[in-house]
């Protein structure tokens, strides 16, 4: 396991199928949200994105994919460079088969969209057919297939596609030189990555940084001027704001009690636990629970 599928796999990043099929018509897509990730990919026809982040309209074509992440400005798809219809004519939503264009449209919840973490990447990204490199243009042919065919299990199959889009986008935007700051950028670097990839597989474990180093082979100097440098906080003030984000997926996804949330984020107490999460989200894990809404972190770490 590496730095990027522990971060994955810590933080449940499972996308969720919102649509696979055609659309017809004078047809508008508005997926705006504060919260998600949203991935949209052209399997047919032609499509244009409407963004001020974007300088004119952007045309999207077959086998490309357009991804928005929560701190994007306000946008829109549509089926025309000069109009966006907007309030009730959005179009028609039919088969594959009958579409003008066929979309297939994906979302990731994030438990702290405002994090740093998340704040590192473009708010919006495009990658190209013709960009998008063997791995992750095989992934995209067979969700294509997919939703073309329409066999049995497909909408399940075209789901668990989609969480490797997740992966890949991350690798496409570190190779293309993308990020430049932030833990992603920062994965590039081995030993960072080391690091990282063990505070992500093991929140709860009670690490200093002397065994950080250790296990990493880096000198206590170099890893906190890496981590200043490249993430813009010292390795425990990363390790505590890990530990708040796996406990807010916990806390909303899972009936663990506060005292084991506590536990697996490496707190003696269920006290000193509650404190720290109040500092980071600005309310009680309770008031949290009972909320059920992701709440940015109050801090920048």
């Amino acid at each position: 396991m590496d730095a990027l599928t522990a971060l994955a796999n810590g933080l449940n990043l499972r996308a969720k199928l919102a649509y696979a099929g055609g659309v017809c018509g004078q047809w508008t897509m508005d997926h705006n949200s504060d919260r998600s990730i949203w991935f949209h990919l052209v399997g047919k026809g032609h499509g244009w994105v409407h963004s001020p982040a974007i300088d004119g309209p952007l045309e999207l074509a077959e086998g490309d994919l357009m991804v928005f992440l929560p701190h994007a400005a306000e946008h829109y798809l549509s089926y025309s460079p000069d109009h966006v219809p907007l309030g009730n004519a959005s179009g028609d939503l039919t088969t594959w088969a009958a579409g003008e264009t066929g979309f297939i449209c994906g979302e990731i919840e994030l438990t702290a969209p405002q994090s740093p973490l998340w704040h590192a990447l473009p708010a919006e990204i495009v990658i190209r057919k013709k960009e998008a490199g063997d791995s992750l243009s095989s992934l995209i042919e067979l969700a294509i297939a997919e939703s073309e065919h329409s066999r049995f299990g497909s909408e399940a199959v075209i789901e668990r596609l989609c969480d490797g889009f997740f992966i890949l986008l991350v690798r496409h935007c570190i190779e293309a030189e993308l990020v430049r700051d932030g833990v992603f950028a920062a994965m590039k670097d081995r030993r960072i990555a080391t690091v990282l990839e063990l505070i992500h597989r093991e929140p709860w474990h009670r690490w200093t940084i002397a065994e950080l180093c250790g296990r990493a082979g880096i000198s206590k100097t170099i890893l906190a001027e890496k981590f200043a440098s490249r993430i813009g906080m010292s390795p425990i003030e990363y390790l505590t704001d890990w530990r708040m984000q796996i406990a807010a997926r916990w806390l909303k996804e899972t009936a663990m009690t506060l005292d084991h949330v506590a536990e697996r984020c490496g707190y003696d107490t269920a006290s000193s636990f509650s404190k720290a999460f109040k500092r980071a989200f600005g309310v009680s894990p309770a008031t949290y629970r009972r909320r059920g809404d992701p709440i940015p972190p109050a801090t920048g770490s």
